[in-house]
């Protein structure tokens, strides 16, 4: 029977490609936007090849001097070669930028004295707190009111309200650093300012029928993990505006069904009694290059054929909508970016976020006195609750594992996306065993040894991947999530777990401010300090969603957390996990449990998929 089943499991797969294999033409045809200008055609191309500028964000981010039509007409009245003198005249007489979409604004709501600062013992932590709440007028932005007379001399997607992005070359707002950008904003008590980041997001839930990655054209086809209905949330706990609240739930439950309808997937594990699941993953249909990666995509996909270039740049994409852009968490066996997969994976944290947005809709509604969508919800939350379990729980690990559609199986490699169904409650309830849970993760966390570095905690223990996502890079939401699902553990280890973490986590940040008075989007943990680095751009400055993790360990341990701590490992001093061997590929050996008879099938997959 299990020889049968997983011989139909494996066809299943092939089949499923073919629909793929036949789309493939018409997914290569879809582009970023419809823009001739920002997201494709002959002008595009040309400025990007040409590298007018170093950062292929920085063309899509000009605004034009005068209307598309004239400028593709003096594009077309250009003469060969098209090289980098001729194409940077050509837009220098055509566009201007970047960055001058703003206008000046100093947030009403600022306020110089936050009441979290009394919770701060430590002076230097407190002086390094202040200078965070500084930093939200510097991030502040407010677009002209000439982006929205003529939307389509921008790239920029105009929003009435002002906002805060995250910094450096990321000059509009992002979806998921919003979230942390947000829970800083309240512990600054700049309240106005939130509501108004919220209803721009949901001015894009009613034109789009979704949160965009960004507010740029170019994001149009993509979003990001969606955190919309947990920041609303965040501000109700702090405003208790119920009345704003209710107004969007309309827009609120649009937002959800966006994921429900464009990003399911079933899923059946064998392991786990082979009961089917509807759960979510990532998967942009989107088969031209990012306009804003324009090179990097062209660069990646070159030598394939157009119908796997265009599988390819949806598979990018995709991953660009998971906010690990990039990370080995979605690449192939070959462990390149090339052999990304994006929407082959399952991911943890994508259903976990959404289990959470469930369980706050079913709240917002039995509030509101909507019993019967409430009812709705608490449904789909059980679901998804259940799914948790069945498919992503590892009994062999004591973790919550990605799902790979590929080789139906988890995958039993570190990444800290691990944690966040604690983070988001999304475990035991009616079935119990929540302390067993929450301890067989702490001994995971153990064991991968990634809790022993003096500047965070890792993203993944793949090194040499040249990916922002990976060793030996830590990101500001990771660290938060963990630290807070370790902080409302059942268990006394665990929630001191939490604070050392919040330590190191703050020591790493202020230490690094210290030298630079500078706060940076990612950190090195193999050193206190010190920026990350790899990826497709330089580390970037800020920095939004740092700023607003840093105050909510402030205001969460301000009593306890100091700025003159040693921690117990030596800076330099950790490279690799104790007991960790790594492979030239950087991959941690495991064991290999698998049977002759699934060997063979795999190799039958492989022929068959190959035909």
């Amino acid at each position: 029977m299990t020889f049968r089943f997983d011989l139909l499991v494996f066809l299943g797969v092939c089949l499923a490609k073919l629909p793929a294999l036949v789309a493939g033409e018409a997914l290569g045809d879809v582009p970023a936007c419809d823009s001739e200008i920002y997201c494709d055609g002959p002008l595009l191309e040309a400025a990007q090849d040409a590298y007018v500028y170093n950062d292929s964000k920085t063309f899509v981010d000009l605004h034009m001097k005068h209307d598309p039509d004239v400028i593709l007409d003096a594009f077309g009245n250009l003469s060969d070669p098209l090289d980098r003198d001729v194409m940077k005249s050509f837009v220098e007489a055509n566009f201007d930028g970047p960055a001058t979409e703003f206008t000046d604004w100093t947030p009403t709501d600022w306020n110089p004295s936050p009441a979290m600062f009394e919770k701060i013992n430590d002076e230097k932590l407190r002086a390094w707190a202040s200078d965070l709440n500084d930093l939200w007028k510097e991030l502040g932005r407010q677009i002209k009111d000439d982006v929205r007379d003529n939307a389509d001399r921008y790239s920029l997607m105009y929003v009435n309200q002002p906002f805060v992005v995250p910094g450096g070359r990321f000059r509009e707002f992002y979806y998921w650093d919003s979230y942390w950008i947000i829970k800083g904003l309240l512990l600054s008590e700049m309240t106005d300012t939130v509501k108004g980041m919220l209803s721009n997001f949901v001015s894009m839930v009613d034109t789009l029928g979704f949160v965009p990655n960004g507010n740029r054209v170019y994001y149009q086809r993509r979003s990001q993990p969606p955190f919309l209905i947990p920041a609303v949330n965040e501000y109700l706990k702090a405003t208790n505006d119920f009345a704003f609240v209710q107004s969007i739930l309309p827009s609120l439950q649009k937002e959800y069904e966006f994921w429900m309808t464009n990003r399911t997937v079933v899923v059946t594990k064998p392991q786990a009694g082979s009961v089917s699941h509807t759960l979510n993953r990532y998967n942009v249909f989107m088969g031209k290059p990012r306009p804003e990666s324009y090179r990097e995509d062209v660069e990646t996909a070159s030598e394939l054929s157009q119908a796997e270039a265009a599988e390819l740049y949806s598979n990018l994409a995709s991953a660009a909508e998971s906010g690990w852009d990039f990370s080995s968490r979605w690449f192939g066996e070959q462990g390149t970016l090339r052999s990304i997969r994006t929407k082959e994976i399952v991911p943890v944290d994508l259903n976990s976020i959404l289990c959470l947005n469930e369980k706050l809709m079913a709240d917002f509604y039995e509030r509101a006195g909507d019993t019967s969508k409430a009812a709705e919800f608490r449904t789909a939350h059980q679901a998804r609750r259940a799914a948790i379990r069945d498919i992503f729980w590892s009994d062999t690990s004591g973790a919550w594992l990605d799902y790979d559609l590929k080789s139906s199986a988890n995958n039993n490699q570190f990444y800290l996306s691990c944690v966040v169904p604690m983070w988001a409650g999304c475990y035991g309830g009616d079935e119990g065993g929540e302390e067993e849970t929450e301890r067989a993760v702490m001994n995971y966390l153990k064991a991968e040894g990634v809790l022993d570095f003096p500047g965070g905690v890792p993203t993944s223990l793949k090194q040499n991947t040249g990916q922002q996502w990976d060793y030996p890079n830590a990101w500001p939401p990771l660290q938060h999530m963990l630290i807070e699902a370790l902080a409302n553990s059942r268990l006394d280890e665990a929630k001191q777990l939490a604070f050392d973490l919040a330590q190191k986590w703050t020591l790493t940040n202020f230490l690094a401010y210290e030298e630079k008075k500078v706060m940076y989007e990612k950190y090195d943990v193999t050193n206190q300090g010190v920026p990350g680095h790899g990826g497709e751009y330089g580390v970037q400055a800020g920095f939004g969603w740092t700023n607003g993790v840093i105050l909510t360990l402030l205001d969460q341990y301000g009593d306890r957390l100091r700025s003159d701590v040693q921690m117990t490992t030596p800076p330099g001093k950790m490279t690799t996990p104790p007991g960790t061997t790594v492979t030239s590929t950087g991959i941690k050996p495991r064991p290999y449990f698998g049977t002759l008879v699934q060997v063979a099938l795999g190799l039958m997959l492989l022929l068959l998929c190959s035909l």
